[in-house]
């Protein structure tokens, strides 16, 4: 048989009618080939694969079949990877908390490495070097007499190489680093809006007040002549005169106004003189 007779046997047309039984009248009739139902039928299997398609891909339908991975496991996965890395996250940065604090209760200087460069998202400069007064500060904190010290054990013995440990008031990225020369008396963080701030020692609120150039501002007298400051919060949460342990809130963050991210200046005196936070609180 010849490719042009099969071509002619599937163009051959064929009527296809709708008659009426009783009066025999013709009330609609097609033309159809068999190459034509070939074309049709292949038309309709598409649509209805697109179909298909379309109601996997954008309903449900698959978390209604026993056993089957739908969205909503796909989802539950995808939200399970995200809290196992951010507990990652988290494990490591405590791990890099737990090393810094180490150096610092013994007495060293930490100097920013790779991971703390990423830590602060691209701050420059280092870590101000202690000033004279630190050494001070500490010896006084070491001493045998200082409610700071930290004890081991039931031996009610002082450990040797220790100091005292302060909590970071929030948690957040430092902005602008301690600089005295350039009128800088503490650190300038950035943290997430609204969120706590917290007392880093033990002490007792000294002022509750607001100026125009710092705003809302907290003030709270620790032990030793040392002295912690909140600057730039949004709602102080003690007033003068309350005692406060560490780690309790003292004042709460701005919110975020248009997509400005609110700062929070903390500064420490001792004895009248200000000193680098981040040679006591990793941040």
């Amino acid at each position: 048989m010849k490719l042009k007779d099969i071509v002619g046997y599937l163009r051959e047309r064929n009527k296809l009618s709708l008659r009426n039984v009783r009066t025999g009248r013709e009330i609609w009739h097609v033309f159809i080939s068999r190459i034509s139902l070939v074309l049709a039928g292949l038309a309709l299997l598409l649509v209805l694969f697109f179909v298909v398609l379309a109601t996997v891909a954008y309903t449900p339908v698959l978390d209604l079949i026993p056993g089957y991975p739908g969205s909503k496991s796909r989802e539950a996965l995808i939200a399970n990877i995200m809290k196992l890395d951010s507990l990652s996250a988290e494990v490591g940065r405590w791990e890099g908390y737990r090393a810094r604090l180490a150096k610092i209760l013994d007495g060293q200087v930490l100097s920013p490495d790779a991971a703390d460069t990423l830590r602060r998202q691209g701050v420059k400069g280092t870590v101000s070097a202690r000033i004279g007064l630190d050494s001070v500060l500490r010896a006084e904190m070491t001493g045998e007499e200082s409610p700071y010290r930290l004890r081991e054990g039931d031996e009610d013995r002082s450990r040797s190489e220790v100091t005292f440990e302060m909590l970071p008031p929030v948690k957040g990225v430092i902005t602008r680093p301690f600089s005295p020369k350039n009128g800088m008396f503490g650190v300038e963080i950035a943290p997430a809006p609204n969120q706590v701030v917290l007392a880093v020692l033990d002490g007792a609120v000294i002022l509750d007040a607001w100026n125009p150039e710092t705003g809302n501002i907290v003030v709270v007298q620790h032990g030793g002549n040392m002295v912690s400051v909140y600057k730039q919060v949004a709602k102080a949460m003690k007033s003068t005169g309350e005692h406060i342990r560490a780690g309790e809130p003292v004042a709460v963050t701005d919110r975020l106004i248009d997509n400005k991210i609110p700062h929070l200046t903390f500064e420490l005196w001792y004895n009248g003189t200000p000193v680098d936070p981040e040679n006591y609180i990793v941040f």
